[in-house]
């Protein structure tokens, strides 16, 4: 099952603007699971929920750092 964040996501991919459509991974090695991805049909980036949060910390980071520094410009 795709996570809320997954789906709620335009189906746009970061790296090459291509579509991206729902996919899963398995693991036959050891035991058996399956990870539900978005893969780009253009260029075959793969991007699951972990890749997602991290991008959006790192996004949330980003934007803090901007506002610190803009405010530190305007004072």
């Amino acid at each position: 099952m795709m996570s809320k964040q997954m789906t709620e996501k335009t189906m746009k991919c970061q790296r090459c603007q291509g579509f991206l459509v729902r996919d899963s991974i398995y693991n036959l090695d050891g035991q058996f699971y399956r990870i539900e991805i978005l893969r780009c049909l253009n260029c075959g980036e793969t991007v699951d929920e972990a890749i997602l949060k991290a991008r959006e910390a790192k996004k949330g980071k980003e934007q803090l750092k901007e506002a610190h520094f803009s405010s530190r410009k305007a004072g």
